[in-house]
């Protein structure tokens, strides 16, 4: 006769193991509904919890997981502490992970995670396909929250920059200062959030009959050094053949193109107007001040940790599966009308 073991019980009831621990140990808050259902299935399936299938003890404290794609990216750190903030004044631990903008070691840190059982775990900037992602949370049905990416999945709540309308935006921007050779650099051109920046482009230049030309897109790491080698592959080109604005995939990117730009002897704006995305403080201090697409940092670390505390406590959360931020473009020095 097979044995029914805790994972089961999660399972069948449709909640992670540590919610059901917390059921049968009466250890932390868990949704009324929640706690019927999951007593329910306990004695529809005949679960006993004892010797070697008995739930863990509660730890001191629950505990979250906040994966970043890099830890070198000031673009992040504002988004950490918005959890942090929110973890501590709901009695959390929040635990830190950088996975390098390397998909397998976000894959493999997700599955340790899964494996400790933390509490929950929200994911920001993933590097890993949509369906992984999904496919690791009904396996475990730990509580997951996404930022700056749409799984498109009712029980995974995300909270996201529409790229497409703000890249679309940055693009309209150069074309009211009279740029038509606009230029992209991409960074991971097959990220989604790279697509979608790179959709937005396509979409206003194509309002006015223009096209972004393939040589103008060139890719490279996100990081200032991967912004620097991709602008510097642009203005290696004859003069004639080099675009008269560039919109970086984000404000690192950007910092790096600014470098390259100098180094060509040429100047931002007056030679080239250069735009980011993210909204980093240093953007504000560079040279010249970035123009840049600003994301609330602070504001969505905050509300996925919001989301991610329904969720472990059994909650629904309010919303239609995914909650789109605003972002302003912010104008600074860095862009100028098109000198012919």
């Amino acid at each position: 006769m097979t044995t029914t073991k805790l994972i089961d019980v999660a399972r069948t009831a449709g909640v992670s193991p540590t919610t059901v621990s917390r059921v049968l140990n009466n250890t932390g808050p868990v949704n009324e509904g929640t706690r019927a259902r999951v007593l329910a299935i306990v004695a529809e399936l005949g679960y006993k919890p004892t010797g070697g299938v008995r739930p863990q003890p509660r730890k001191e404290q629950r505990t979250i997981a906040l994966l970043i794609s890099d830890i070198l990216n000031p673009f992040f750190p504002e988004i950490v502490r918005g959890v942090e903030d929110e973890a501590g004044t709901n009695g959390l631990t929040m635990l830190l992970c950088n996975t390098s903008e390397d998909p397998q070691r976000e894959a493999q840190a997700l599955t340790t995670l899964i494996e400790r059982q933390v509490d929950g775990i929200i994911v920001c900037a993933s590097r890993i396909e949509s369906s992984a992602l999904v496919t690791l949370y009904e396996q475990s049905k730990i509580p997951l929250v996404i930022i700056n990416k749409n799984l498109n999945h009712p029980e995974i709540p995300c909270v996201l920059i529409d790229f497409e309308n703000a890249a679309y935006r940055s693009t309209q921007h150069l074309l009211r200062l009279n740029h038509t050779r606009i230029a992209y650099l991409a960074g991971n051109s097959l990220a989604s959030p790279s697509l979608a920046r790179r959709r937005g482009i396509d979409m206003a230049l194509r309002e006015r009959n223009r096209t972004l030309q393939p040589e103008w897109c060139p890719t490279s790491f996100p990081n200032v050094e991967g912004g620097f080698q991709a602008m510097s592959s642009l203005l290696s080109r004859p003069r004639a053949e080099q675009p008269t604005a560039v919109i970086a995939y984000n404000d690192i990117m950007a910092l790096g193109a600014l470098h390259a730009i100098r180094t060509y002897g040429l100047r931002v704006p007056d030679d080239i107007s250069v735009v980011g995305c993210d909204g980093i403080v240093m953007a504000a201090h560079s040279n010249p001040p970035l123009t840049t697409i600003d994301q609330p940092k602070y504001r969505m670390g905050q509300l996925a940790m919001q989301m991610l505390r329904l969720l472990i406590e059994g909650r629904n959360v309010p919303s239609s599966g995914y909650t789109l931020m605003e972002s302003p473009l912010i104008v600074r020095e860095s862009t100028a009308p098109c000198v012919p």
